[in-house]
């Protein structure tokens, strides 16, 4: 049965998305939590969810990773100013590389939580 979305459905699936509550979600709406539920059956809503969803964290992705190079040329600058002192450049790098250490990197994160999501999507909560 193929179903175009109406407005309150196309707000819920992005508030879903971004993580909003459903109760939240329904009181904001003027609709039942039931009725969110019952939208989440329908094939077209959860697509539109999971593009949603998609997106969001594409964009997260994209705002953490020019975050990371605006910090890492901050640092850059910071290393080459030839005023600051020597001991304040080292600090400065130990407590970079502190923070690096370990971490994986933020790309393969985001992938990892993309790829949760869609699992999360896929996953059939009607058995329990």
């Amino acid at each position: 049965m193929s179903t175009k979305l109406n407005e309150n459905q196309l707000i819920a699936v992005y508030l879903i998305a971004s993580g909003v509550k459903p109760s939240i979600i329904a009181k904001q709406l003027g609709i039942r939590e039931e009725t969110l539920s019952r939208w989440k059956k329908i094939d077209e809503f959860m697509e539109a969810l999971e593009n949603a969803t998609e997106e969001i964290l594409r964009e997260i992705l994209e705002t953490h990773k020019k975050l990371l190079i605006s910090s890492q040329n901050i640092i850059v600058h910071a290393l080459d100013n030839k005023d600051l002192d020597i001991f304040k450049k080292a600090n400065l790098a130990l407590r970079y590389l502190s923070l690096m250490k370990g971490k994986d990197d933020i790309s393969q994160k985001s992938l990892n939580n993309l790829n949760y999501h869609r699992r999360f999507a896929d996953f059939n909560f009607e058995r329990f």
